[in-house]
C-alpha cells in the first residue's frame, strides 16, 4: 500500500519548476514514497473516459519506456471500472 503525501507550495518539498508557473497549484496529492522524483524532468500522461485494451496497453508500453530514460510519468490516477459503459 502506498503513503499520500499532502505537499503544499510553500513546502521545500513541492517541485521548483512547478511553482515557477502562473496559476501553480496550491497542493499537490502524491501518492508513494519518492517525492524527491517530482524535480525531475516529468511527463504528464493524460487518458480518456473510453479506455480501450490496446490504448491500456500502449500507454502502459510508453510510461515503461519513457520512465527508462528518467523521466519521471505525472498522472492524475483516475479509479475507475475499466471497460465499463459508465
Amino acid at each position: 500500500m502506498y503513503k499520500f503525501h499532502e505537499i503544499e507550495i510553500n513546502d521545500k518539498r513541492y517541485p521548483q519548476e512547478l511553482s515557477k508557473i502562473k496559476n501553480a497549484p496550491n497542493k499537490l496529492y502524491v501518492m508513494g514514497n519518492n517525492i524527491e522524483l517530482l524535480n525531475n524532468k516529468c511527463l504528464a500522461m493524460v487518458g480518456t473516459r473510453n479506455l480501450t485494451e490496446y490504448g491500456e496497453f500502449y500507454a502502459s508500453k510508453f510510461a515503461r519506456e519513457i520512465s527508462k530514460y528518467g523521466i519521471t510519468i505525472i498522472s492524475g490516477l483516475a479509479i475507475r471500472n475499466r471497460y465499463s459503459s459508465s
